[in-house]
């Protein structure tokens, strides 16, 4: 599970411009300011390389990169860097990302909220009727129908958590979701690599 060179060195490159911005905005920032700043100027350089590597393909989603950058986008106090990363268009973009990914999560959550309230009102008759299924089938079909249900359940569970995870999971199903995932894993590895090539080119020109 490795990047391509190609991409690692696209990403290498927007590392560079964007850890510079950053740089010359955080003159007048605490360490704490400072530390934010590289997290989001290393995040926002990954988005912005995973994009530029998946326009020629139109099979590879990068649904994951836009909702990092809008996630960055909806904090006002990231304004300004973003601004010096992405430019005044390539930021507002991002601003307009979040404002429709804010109305979403509201919709979202209201279809949650009478999802819910159906599921409360037909709980007791669904227990029942589950009941009524398991003397039927007998002892050994009410165990493995308990078995396919609690498996339905961790599945459901392990996916929550991705979803939890990578950036704009909450609106991916299924293979998307998988796909998704996965090339983030990528990036992120990618990520990691780069900051410690970084980190250890400036301890060795340090020392």
């Amino acid at each position: 599970m490795h990047a391509p060179r190609r991409f690692k060195k696209a990403f290498m490159a927007q590392l560079l411009l964007s850890l510079r911005a950053a740089g010359q905005a955080s003159k007048s920032m605490g360490l704490r300011e400072r530390r934010d700043a590289v997290r989001l100027s290393s995040d926002v350089a990954m988005a912005l390389a995973s994009s530029a590597r998946a326009r020629p393909s139109a099979a590879r989603s990068t649904a994951w990169a836009r909702a990092l950058v809008a996630r960055h986008a909806a904090e006002q106090r990231n304004e300004a860097l973003l601004r010096r990363i992405m430019g005044g268009a390539g930021y507002e973009m991002a601003a307009a990302a979040a404002a429709a990914a804010r109305v979403r999560k509201e919709a979202r959550s209201r279809r949650i909220v009478r999802r819910s309230r159906r599921v409360c009102s037909a709980a007791a008759a669904g227990r029942k009727r589950r009941s009524l299924l398991q003397l039927a089938a007998g002892s050994g079909g009410g165990s493995r129908c308990s078995a396919m249900v609690a498996a339905s359940r961790m599945v459901k569970a392990r996916l929550q958590v991705l979803r939890s995870l990578v950036p704009g999971g909450e609106a991916m199903r299924g293979l998307s979701l998988l796909t998704e995932t996965l090339d983030y894993v990528v990036c992120l590895k990618t990520q990691v690599e780069l900051l410690q090539c970084l980190c250890k080119g400036s301890r060795s020109q340090l020392g």
